[in-house]
């Protein structure tokens, strides 16, 4: 569809008033999804019947875009872009102003990174055996590569649990040295320093071979394991080795955290944002982190520039 008569009026208004093309182009953009949306949403989209939509239908428009996971800039950004429409036809003492969201982002303070030495200590408490009880020495042999493996995708790379549970084998080029990121919104490549390279390696060659993720396949890198059986699980119905959940992976973080003697309220959040700041002191342009960490946009990384200024 096309935006309707009276918003290409507001989009020529913009235009006339000096607004860069891809500004504008990016009106338009958010316009016509509302539009397109709307029309299903509610029949007929003519300028009467826009001028009487009241406060609650934006607010469902927003709903459905949260539902959509859209990401808090870009909900900000198409609050923005209705309220200058609303602005220019004079409904703002009817409508107000709309927000996107009304999450507002808190300030990061000390306490939201893990230091480089706590870093250090965890990684290197990992693979020994300090701090185990019988039952989890057994245990320790088969996971201390897999767990350090994660561990160390999240400390030195910055990755988020999600996108350390949705690594496959076909995402790893061990030859290259390089690992596929993909989430819900992008896909990515990052090059892996030559040792950690090797430990991701060392922890799927310690697999049984019956249960081994194949090469090049949609087998999931880090597998479930079946602390009874001391085995790591393999799901006969998919014809694969069984995907470590989300929730097992915060678990032992918890548990490594704390036997590594750190603040139990570090959490992998803390690995990435540390990681992020790390970029950033070193002089990373705000496009080299975006891509890098597959951020949706530059407004994800104010609250660190915020916190290094002050």
């Amino acid at each position: 569809m096309e935006l309707p008569i009276f918003a290409q009026q507001f989009v020529a208004h913009l235009q006339e008033n000096g607004r860069k093309d891809s500004t504008v182009a990016m009106y338009k953009h958010d316009l016509l999804k509302f539009f397109e949306w709307l029309s299903k949403y509610k029949t007929g989209i003519d300028g009467e019947i826009w001028g009487d939509l009241t406060r609650d239908d934006y607010e469902r428009y927003f709903t459905y875009l949260k539902e959509k996971n859209s990401s808090e800039a870009n909900l900000k950004r198409v609050a923005s872009h209705l309220n200058g429409l609303i602005k220019y036809y004079r409904l703002s003492n009817r409508i107000g102003t709309l927000k996107g969201t009304e999450t507002k982002q808190r300030a990061l303070t000390a306490s939201d990174f893990i230091t480089d030495e706590d870093a250090a200590s965890l990684l290197t408490s990992i693979p020994k055996k300090k701090g185990l009880t019988e039952t989890q020495l057994e245990i320790h042999p088969y996971l201390r590569y897999r767990n350090l493996s994660m561990v160390t995708l999240m400390i030195t790379y910055g990755l988020t649990i999600d996108e350390v549970v949705s690594i496959n084998m076909e995402d790893i080029n061990f030859a290259q040295n390089t690992l596929r990121i993909s989430n819900k919104k992008n896909s990515r490549s990052i090059d892996l320093d030559s040792k950690d390279k090797r430990l991701i390696y060392k922890y799927i060659m310690s697999i049984p071979e019956l249960n081994r993720p194949k090469d090049y396949s949609d087998d999931p890198i880090f597998i479930a394991f079946h602390a009874t059986k001391l085995m790591y699980w393999y799901d006969y119905n998919l014809g694969k080795p069984k995907r470590i959940s989300l929730k097992s992976i915060q678990r032992m973080i918890e548990k490594e955290v704390a036997r590594a003697g750190l603040n139990h309220t570090v959490r992998a959040t803390h690995f990435r944002n540390s990681c992020i700041l790390s970029k950033i002191k070193e002089g990373w342009t705000n496009d080299s982190l975006i891509s890098y960490f597959g951020l949706s946009s530059r407004h994800a990384l104010y609250r660190f520039k915020r916190y290094l200024k002050n």
